[in-house]
């Protein structure tokens, strides 16, 4: 805790929330943070050099990363929990001179690795506050899906299931491609095909699909072209968010654009930069802080 309020305190110099929009230099730059050995200093002034060429990337962290501390559904004890139990199976497991190795320290990876909780813990709360807006962008259904080589497999799938079996059963019995598990499907999803995506999309029916087809040709042997078809059934389970919202919450913070939300947190906090070149260097990467 007390290394990132350290950092806290390194940002407070050169950003702030506020409404103005101008810049200033470091206010008694001369000013001594502490004295390291051998009697030599480390000053505002130096504080301020060291962040500047640290780069966007590593600022932006650093502030995102105290807005996440900032926020009261954040439990940072709960996090350094989990990151000290991490480092304690790497050591257990014998990697601890690999850490050393890859990151100077333990200590520089636990703060790397509290860095990626707390980014998952901004993801969480930014898709939690802005959940009607993706919900209509994103137009989540929960479903199972299967695919086959044949058409005949695809017409048997359905037969048993409306006899009794369940859907990912019959799937698997008559030949599936894959595993048909469950899974919340979106609209920006590009790993579905076409006619999957317009079938989702263009009807409001749950329950079992009709066969869907993909239409594909390929090469034989002989090199002569055949149909390569593919053959989709689905089993809409939900088209209501609500039966599934803590599960498509974590959907949209799994999948959820870095930048995208920080931006938006960068601009809740109303971050300002009162250096010329930091603010440069940060309106280069975010323009919500202009």
């Amino acid at each position: 805790m007390k290394k990132i309020l350290t950092i806290l305190f390194a940002l407070m110099l050169i950003a702030g929330c506020s409404s103005a929009n101008h810049y200033s230099s470091i206010s008694d730059g001369n000013d001594v943070i502490f004295t390291g050995p051998n009697n030599v200093s480390f000053t505002k002034n130096d504080l301020y050099k060291s962040l500047k060429l640290s780069g966007t990337e590593t600022i932006a962290t650093d502030i995102i990363d105290n807005i996440a501390l900032a926020n009261e559904s954040v439990n940072l004890e709960e996090l350094e929990k989990e990151a000290d139990d991490i480092i304690a199976q790497y050591k257990e497991l014998g990697y601890e001179d690999y850490i050393i190795a890859s990151y100077g320290s333990l200590d520089a990876y636990k703060k790397s690795y509290l860095s990626v909780l707390l980014e998952e813990e901004l993801n969480k709360i930014y898709a939690t506050e802005n959940y009607d807006e993706l919900l209509a962008e994103k137009k989540p259904v929960k479903l199972q899906m299967a695919s086959f080589k044949s058409e005949e497999d695809a017409q048997k799938c359905i037969e048993d299931t409306n006899n009794g079996s369940t859907f990912d059963m019959a799937a698997a019995n008559n030949n599936s491609q894959g595993t048909a598990e469950s899974k919340i499907y979106t609209d920006d999803d590009t790993s579905y095909v076409y006619e999957v995506k317009e079938y989702i999309n263009s009807t409001d029916t749950v329950g079992l699909s009709t066969i869907i087809t993909h239409a594909a040709t390929g090469t034989d042997s002989e090199g002569n072209t055949v149909d390569d078809n593919t053959y989709y059934v689905l089993n809409i389970e939900s088209r209501n968010s609500e039966d599934f919202k803590d599960d498509l919450i974590e959907q949209f913070a799994t999948n959820a654009d870095q930048n995208t939300v920080r931006e938006y947190f960068l601009k809740k906090n109303d971050i300002k930069f009162y250096d010329q070149d930091l603010y440069q260097q940060m309106t280069s990467k975010f323009e919500v802080l202009k």
